[in-house]
């Protein structure tokens, strides 16, 4: 299958969250949910949103290799259990995967690096609608560049990545805007 999409996914939100800062780490722990708003077409393999809510447990850290904190590298794991699809008979396993980041901070306040991320189906799909069974797989890196405005509390990261190593699922390049704001 070739097929392509522009839009905008389903969103995460992660209202409980709990952080801990020393000299040279940051670590990090949270609960979310994924909200299906995204377009979904179950005969469009690139829809941009799932059609499930989705629960997510994650915990991660970083780690700086000097002082002054501009050199980084991190990983934020994540476990996600999916509900049924509401306009079908088919509920996904459940994934693991993890996040990844290697960084400079360059003025105190702009982030250049490469990220990317490994995910994996733990768990199989299960339902009347399910066809197949296999569970799922990919990976992907790519630049991230990233912007701190601190006396606001916000942040800004834009990461374009490139999906590799694909297995029963849809593999491509995506981009993605995180913003966050601190309370």
């Amino acid at each position: 299958v070739n097929d392509s999409m522009f839009g905008l996914g389903d969103i995460c939100v992660e209202p409980a969250g709990v952080s801990w800062h020393g000299p040279q780490y940051d670590a990090a722990v949270a609960l979310g949910l994924y909200l299906p708003v995204g377009r979904y077409d179950q005969d469009d393999m690139a829809s941009a949103g799932q059609d499930m809510w989705t629960g997510m447990a994650t915990a991660g850290g970083t780690l700086y290799a000097d002082a002054e904190r501009t050199w980084s590298a991190s990983v934020l794991a994540r476990y996600e259990v999916h509900s049924f699809q509401r306009d079908l008979d088919i509920r996904s396993g459940q994934d693991f995967h993890f996040e990844w980041g290697l960084g400079k901070t360059l003025a105190q306040v702009v982030d250049v690096g490469l990220a990317g991320y490994c995910q994996w189906q733990v768990t199989e799909d299960s339902g009347s609608d399910v066809i197949n069974t296999d569970r799922n797989r990919v990976f992907a890196a790519g630049p991230e560049v990233g912007v701190a405005m601190p006396e606001y509390a916000f942040f800004a990261t834009l990461r374009g990545l490139y999906e590799f190593g694909a297995r029963n699922r849809p593999e491509g390049a995506l981009g993605v805007l995180t913003l966050t704001k601190g309370f």
